[in-house]
């Protein structure tokens, strides 16, 4: 059950009343929707003064988001064929396999629209073509993610910090900054 609530310098904020919620939470995506989950047995007040009380970091959120919207549309990403991608990703892929002592089964390379990277329960890694016209560093984010999944077949907790220790830490700020860009249509 969800509603909907305006709230000053932020705008519509959507309440969902979740039975699966244990904690209240604030999200704001990148196309600065705001969403404040609320368990079930939390009074409306009680989670008008969590959302009133989170007004400052919901800004700064939104502010990010728009920055990074900013920077991504000055930036003119590079055309490239799937075959160059191709190479180029493969070997990446195999080189930080082997640096990090990672087994994958097959690769694929596709030109997806709506991911960037996936490992099959047969560790078979499927990576999309345009991660080569994202940054280095979110490239490998996206690759090494992949190969954790290689070990481990979810995103618990343990998932992350094994990540982290591969992107040398800050896995979940690399995932929420890729999330920023969207892939081609």
């Amino acid at each position: 059950m969800s509603t909907t609530c305006e709230v000053s310098d932020v705008g519509p904020v959507v309440l969902a009343i979740s039975s699966r919620a244990k904690h209240l939470r604030i999200t704001v995506r990148p196309d600065r929707a705001v969403r404040l989950t609320i368990p079930r047995g939390v009074s409306v007040k009680r989670a008008q003064q969590f959302l009133n009380s989170r007004i400052p970091w919901i800004k700064k959120h939104m502010r990010r988001f728009e920055e990074l919207e900013n920077n991504r549309e000055r930036v003119l990403l590079p055309q490239i064929s799937k075959t160059r991608a191709r190479a180029a990703l493969i070997e990446r892929l195999e080189g930080l396999a082997e640096l990090h002592d990672f087994r994958f089964n097959k690769v694929s390379i596709r030109n997806q629209k709506t991911k960037w990277g996936s490992c099959s329960a047969k560790n078979n890694i499927n990576l999309n073509m345009n991660l080569v016209r994202l940054p280095a560093e979110l490239t490998d984010y996206v690759i090494l993610h992949e190969l954790v999944h290689t070990r481990i077949k979810n995103h618990s907790s343990k998932f992350w910090m094994e990540l982290d220790v591969y992107v040398g830490g800050g896995a979940r700020a690399l995932s929420r900054v890729l999330r920023s860009y969207k892939l081609p249509m």
